[in-house]
């Protein structure tokens, strides 16, 4: 049994892909992708704090002032009326239990939110977060958006889950399981294996 979470499945399709960054540079590297497994504390980057200003903003009003004029409100009018926050998701598929934490639930919908230096439209197409739609299912929710700004402009994303080919994300979280145990003597963090789990009570999605 393996215990994974969509973040650590998005860093693998980076590191597959052999994405890179506006200098050429591999974002995930072999080196980087074991240490993201075996959760190796790092500083946050610049982006990443962005983006964590701008959920606090959107949800709590904290240092609206750091945005610019308009953004706050555009991404708020995109949430649900009534929501909660860091809604617990949970899913299985095959031997893998995958696992984390929206940023918001209500009514029928999830949403999550994104901050980015470029958009791109579809840019969350495949985003492994996605998964989160089979977890939330047995309580009613039917799609995932994504409100996005990239600190000029706020943007949208729906993604259903009636109408979503899951097919690329589970050949990937396949891969990633190969990847775990070709590299196994590398994982320090053993929670992603998780051995108290009893096989017999797996399902598919």
């Amino acid at each position: 049994m393996y215990r994974i979470y969509p973040t650590l499945l998005n860093s693998f399709a980076l590191f597959e892909n052999q994405t890179t960054d506006a200098q050429g540079v591999i974002i995930v590297d072999m080196w980087e992708m074991i240490d993201r497994i075996n959760r190796v504390k790092k500083p946050t980057t610049e982006a990443q704090q962005k983006g964590i200003d701008f959920e606090k903003a959107v949800v709590t009003g904290d240092n609206e002032d750091l945005f610019g004029e308009g953004i706050i409100e555009k991404a708020r009018a995109l949430l649900p009326s009534k929501y909660k926050t860091q809604f617990y998701s949970e899913a299985r598929y095959k031997n893998c239990l995958i696992y984390g934490f929206v940023d918001l639930v209500g009514g029928d919908r999830a949403v999550d939110l994104k901050s980015t230096r470029r958009y791109e439209p579809n840019r969350f197409e495949y985003n492994h977060q996605n998964l989160y739609l089979l977890g939330l299912e047995k309580y009613g929710v039917k799609t995932l958006d994504y409100v996005i700004t990239d600190f000029e402009e706020v943007y949208q994303e729906t993604y259903s889950l009636d109408a979503y080919n899951f097919k690329p994300l589970f050949q990937q979280i396949d891969n990633f399981v190969d990847f775990l145990e070709q590299h196994k003597r590398l994982i320090k963090d053993k929670k992603i294996f998780d051995k108290k789990t009893d096989n017999n009570q797996l399902s598919l999605f």
